[in-house]
């Protein structure tokens, strides 16, 4: 679908890595995969982690009964003991969202770490929701988020394979992948994935159907077209592999098949996503991407609104 002599010339991308990282806990079974995210990044990048239990003012504890997060057992104590340099900070006042968005205020780091569901475990929950707080930070957080879900995917087993996945254009694709590079292993395949929603190929033929009766659109030569309107990226990221040793592939693909994959597949990736705050088809194609993945998932913001 697409051939290499139309790309022209490409600059190779400087890879980004985490120095500083904010953890949060929230007492569900997503905290382990966090804490073992937050150590992988330490070994492999040196990153300071910052700590905040960002439970809220009151939760139900496992007899059914509500309390204050004080007489509850300390979460960052014993992960301060596991993760070296990592230290907990004081949580705010008001809702998690709140407390989490004042520590992203008040200390300097370049990636939150949430767990998603927010206070819910992810068994329990699966694809039916990716949360409030989720939902919130979508649009107000102003660094990179990696979401962690299910227990068998911490951040080390994925980074061997990276889906830097698109639905659409956006401005701040090119640092999506500059992050998807810098958290790959070393050998890993890193992929462009294309996605053509079906909702989104419908309305689009629909369009051009009405303004000019005679065309006509199928999905393989929407794909072709949106693979052409990403020749620098592609071409930008071919050569980022090429230089770094890694391997790349790019795959446009429909909604239903491209990552993440169904949570029944035991496979295991690290799912990148560029986001434009501001762009309402784009905070559903990310929060749907996020509420059906049982990977890690980082999304990378675009500017965020006062």
């Amino acid at each position: 679908m697409f051939e290499k002599s139309q790309v022209g010339p490409s600059a190779a991308l400087t890879p980004i890595q985490p120095s500083r990282v904010l953890l949060v806990l929230d007492g569900s079974d997503q905290d382990e995969t966090g804490i073992q995210t937050a150590a992988t990044l330490r070994e492999r990048f040196n990153v300071e982690t910052l700590l905040l239990d960002a439970r809220e003012a009151h939760r139900v504890g496992e007899d059914g009964l509500q309390h204050d997060p004080a007489i509850l057992d300390d979460l960052t104590t014993p992960v301060v003991n596991r993760v070296s340099g990592s230290r907990p900070i004081e949580r705010a006042d008001g809702d998690a969202y709140e407390a989490i968005l004042i520590a992203l205020a008040t200390h300097a780091v370049d990636l939150l770490v949430v767990p998603c569901p927010f206070g819910r475990d992810f068994e329990k929950v699966g694809t039916g929701s990716a949360g409030t707080v989720i939902d919130v930070l979508l649009s107000r957080c102003p660094c990179p988020m990696l979401v962690v879900r299910r227990s068998d995917q911490p951040l080390g087993a994925c980074t061997h394979l990276v889906s830097v996945v698109v639905g659409a254009e956006c401005d701040v694709e090119n640092k999506a992948a500059a992050w998807a590079f810098g958290l790959s292993d070393e050998s890993a395949t890193v992929t462009l994935n294309l996605v053509v929603e079906k909702e989104q190929y419908e309305n689009i033929r629909s369009i051009v159907e009405a303004l000019s009766p005679d065309a006509k659109l199928d999905s393989a030569s929407f794909a072709e077209a949106m693979t052409k309107t990403h020749q620098t990226l592609h071409g930008t990221m071919a050569k980022t592999a090429s230089e770094l040793g890694k391997t790349y592939h790019l795959r446009p693909q429909a909604g239903e098949v491209a990552p993440p994959n169904p949570l029944q597949n035991r496979d295991k990736m690290l799912v990148v996503l560029p986001l434009e705050v501001d762009d309402r088809y784009g905070q559903g194609f990310v929060q749907d991407r996020i509420r059906r993945s049982p990977h890690p998932v980082l999304v990378v913001p675009s500017h965020v609104p006062e």
